[in-house]
C-alpha cells in the first residue's frame, strides 16, 4: 500500500510487560551481563525512559528480587537483615 502525501506513518505500539522485558534481556544475562546493565541497554535500545522500565519491573516480584540480589552482591544497596523471630518468642 502506497502512502499518500501527507499521510501519517503507522506506529506499532507494543505493550511492555515484566515477562516481555525479562525475555528481551535474557540473552544479555546469558552472556554474563548484569540485570541492571541489561535493563539499561534495553531502555536505550528501545528509546524508553529508564523510569518507565522501572515502573514495569516493579510489577514483577521475580525481577525485583533478582535485581535486589544483584545490587546487594555489588554493594549497591545494603542487605536487609532477616527478621529475628526470637523477638516474637518472649
Amino acid at each position: 500500500m502506497k502512502k499518500q502525501k501527507g499521510e501519517e506513518s503507522e506506529v506499532s505500539v507494543v505493550t511492555l510487560t515484566p515477562d516481555r522485558i525479562h525475555h528481551e534481556i535474557s540473552r544479555h544475562i546469558a552472556a554474563g551481563v548484569s540485570h541492571v546493565d541489561a535493563l539499561v541497554h534495553f531502555a536505550e535500545e528501545n528509546e524508553i525512559e529508564i523510569e518507565t522500565v522501572a515502573q514495569i519491573v516493579k510489577k514483577s516480584s521475580i525481577l525485583k528480587e533478582k535485581i535486589r540480589t544483584e545490587a546487594v552482591a555489588l554493594r549497591m544497596v545494603e542487605k536487609e537483615d532477616e527478621p529475628d523471630i526470637t523477638d516474637h518468642c518472649k
